[in-house]
């Protein structure tokens, strides 16, 4: 269950979030007009990559890191298949908007208490990173920290977001998958200079995408499984999930 402050809070951003999409829908597309913004992206060093607050251009890194990946399913089909005026109150691409709109900014708050950091949001999900110890001793409450992220965006989808877009446009629930994996990666500047980004390639980050396609589930991969913490009286469980080339884990609290 979600903490009844942090659950306050997320109400408002949903709220708040959405009814600032219904005035741009209402100004733009849904008008039937297209509205083209210029944006220019001057060159910064800033990052938001936990622990590497800062990286020079021509500067790279090396670190630990779990990737969470959270990922909205259905959303290609709610975005080609339109449901009846009579029975919802947004459709097709309206609706699609709605529901990121929604979800995307309650999902990264719950990542931020829990102290991840969302590097990229990806239209319908997003990846966030947690700095991995190298100490072991240190990696136990840290490895419970990401569980609790992930179990806390699950509840803030059922008690926050699916509420409040049945509420507000009578939208069936959304379900998500959420998938973690663990594994060193480079931290370095992308793409064409002046507008480069810093961007984390790794392992982590593909293993971490494959094994976030369940519908309401956290799924870890099998070498971060073997880095959980163990206990005799241990209140999560883990059932594996084969994929084509390697084994993860649904964890469940």
């Amino acid at each position: 269950m979600l903490k009844s402050s942090l659950k306050t809070e997320l109400f408002d951003i949903a709220n708040n979030t959405l009814a600032r999409c219904e005035k741009q829908w209402q100004n733009t597309l849904g008008q039937d007009k297209l509205v083209k913004k210029a944006m220019t992206e001057s060159f910064s060093a800033r990052t938001n990559i936990p622990g590497h607050p800062y990286l020079d251009e021509n500067q790279y890194k090396s670190d630990q890191f779990v990737a969470f990946m959270l990922d909205m399913r259905d959303s290609k089909t709610h975005l080609r298949q339109a449901i009846s005026a009579r029975t919802c109150r947004a459709s097709m691409m309206e609706r699609v908007f709605y529901e990121v709109s929604a979800l995307l900014p309650v999902m990264g708050r719950v990542i931020n208490e829990y102290k991840g950091a969302v590097t990229e949001y990806l239209g319908d999900g997003l990846l966030a990173l947690f700095q991995f110890p190298k100490e072991v001793k240190e990696r136990d409450q840290v490895l419970y920290g990401i569980y609790n992220a992930a179990s806390t965006c699950m509840d803030a989808l059922n008690e926050v977001v699916n509420p409040v877009l049945s509420a507000k446009y009578n939208l069936p629930p959304l379900q998500i998958g959420i998938g973690l994996a663990q594994s060193n990666a480079i931290i370095s500047h992308f793409g064409l200079a002046p507008a480069t980004q810093v961007k984390v390639i790794g392992e982590c980050i593909y293993y971490a995408s494959l094994c976030s396609k369940g519908r309401n589930e956290i799924v870890v991969h099998e070498h971060l499984e073997t880095l959980w913490p163990t206990a005799k009286d241990g209140r999560l469980r883990f059932s594996m999930k084969k994929f084509s080339d390697f084994n993860g884990y649904i964890v469940n609290g």
